[in-house]
């Protein structure tokens, strides 16, 4: 296990355009877009500033994926934009850009 503050898994740089919702306040809602992805999480560009902690979920736009997040940093890159790392429970994603869900030790791909 790295020591060092290395990631263990690799980031594919993507854009793919996701929704990403409040959990707890469904209509808080916003069009996104990934910069990069790994198997279990993301970094989204957004137009609103989201809470480190905070729970979302992320639906690809352009298909029936989803999955439940956890916002675990929200960066301010420029005037209304933040850059925002999400961890991702319940879906991964592959290194073609394809959002997956995980169903019992497999995986079920769709395009985005």
């Amino acid at each position: 296990m790295p020591t060092d503050g290395q990631r263990i898994q690799k980031r594919t740089p993507t854009t793919v355009a996701l929704q990403v919702s409040s959990a707890k306040q469904p209509f808080i809602t916003e069009l996104a877009f990934s910069e990069n992805v790994s198997l279990h999480g993301a970094r989204v560009v957004t137009g609103r500033a989201w809470k480190p902690g905070e729970r979302v979920i992320v639906k690809s736009y352009h298909g029936s994926i989803q999955s439940r997040a956890r916002v675990i940093y929200c960066h301010h890159l420029a005037k209304a934009r933040y850059a925002v790392g999400l961890e991702l429970h319940s879906a991964v994603w592959d290194v073609v850009g394809h959002f997956a869900t995980r169903k019992s030790g497999s995986v079920a791909q769709q395009s985005i």
